[in-house]
């Protein structure tokens, strides 16, 4: 099996391909034709088993079709627990996406100073990377729009709640659409 047989553009292929790979892992085999189906996924799988291409390719693939609704903001949301993994996620983001017309990806995460990160925010951008924390302020401050919002991964979940950020993943997933 490979990468085109899973249903993914010819750009997003010649990316993974350009990136060394030559074969879908298991977990990319069985997440990626669901989430391109459209369902909803809870994907358990070891580190290093493919898991952030397992959900970024169908991400990316969603961003080859024109959104829905004409707005400002993100239509990826990533959320991670943090800016070490918002860093690798936005870095395959970029590496899978770079044939894509429209797949920009930005952070937001705490240890980057507000100035860039509202920089990086006021220009357009599709898939946003954030951790909790740092989301909420932003959010607070208005500077992001989830009105064309599509697609919510919670990268880490586990890992998410473990660290206490049930309280903010329950108040941003309440004011997504």
């Amino acid at each position: 099996m490979d990468f085109a047989s899973l249903g993914l553009s010819e750009n997003i292929v010649k990316a993974v391909t350009e990136a060394g790979y030559t074969e879908p892992t298991a977990v990319q085999q069985a997440a990626i034709p669901a989430a391109l189906a459209g369902k909803d996924l809870i994907v358990s799988s070891q580190t290093g088993s493919g898991k952030t291409a397992a959900f970024m390719l169908p991400s990316l693939q969603r961003l080859t079709l024109e959104p829905t609704i004409k707005a400002r903001g993100p239509r990826v949301l990533v959320l991670t627990p943090t800016r070490e993994l918002a860093v690798q996620v936005t870095d395959a983001c970029k590496g899978y996406g770079k044939n894509l017309r429209y797949a920009k990806a930005v952070s937001v995460v705490g240890g980057m100073p507000y100035p860039v990160q509202n920089k990086l925010l006021s220009s357009p951008y599709e898939i946003l990377v954030a951790t909790p924390g740092r989301l909420m302020d932003q959010m607070n401050s208005g500077r992001i729009d989830f009105g064309r919002l599509e697609i919510l991964i919670l990268d880490e979940a586990d890992r998410m709640l473990d660290m206490g950020f049930v309280d903010d993943i329950e108040a941003i997933v309440a004011k997504l659409p």
